[in-house]
């Protein structure tokens, strides 16, 4: 490899990083963080807590499957606790990495 393709890799990889930084400083990640939460917890059905930050948000599903004696309720819940506990965990990595 010559001089002058070595000095336009250089460049280019120059460019590049430059560019990879720019668009990672442009995206808030932790407000989007911060919606997302507030989606699924807009999203919760069941017996809801006193201090959800949903209040126009009621109570909902609390009877689904009793006609035939079945909860289904079960999945729902399993599926929005798993991944409330994954965005902690996310949340926790980068504050750590933050830091």
């Amino acid at each position: 490899m010559g001089a002058k393709s070595m000095m336009n890799m250089a460049v280019l990889m120059l460019l590049l990083g430059v560019t990879v930084v720019t668009a990672a400083m442009s995206h808030d990640y932790g407000d989007a963080l911060t919606k997302s939460i507030l989606f699924f917890e807009g999203q919760r059905s069941g017996k809801l807590p006193s201090n959800q930050r949903m209040n126009w948000r009621k109570d909902s599903a609390l009877g689904d499957g009793s006609d035939i004696g079945v909860s289904g309720y079960v999945f729902p819940c399993i599926f929005k606790h798993a991944v409330h506990k994954f965005a902690q965990w996310f949340c926790m990595l980068d504050l750590q990495i933050n830091i």
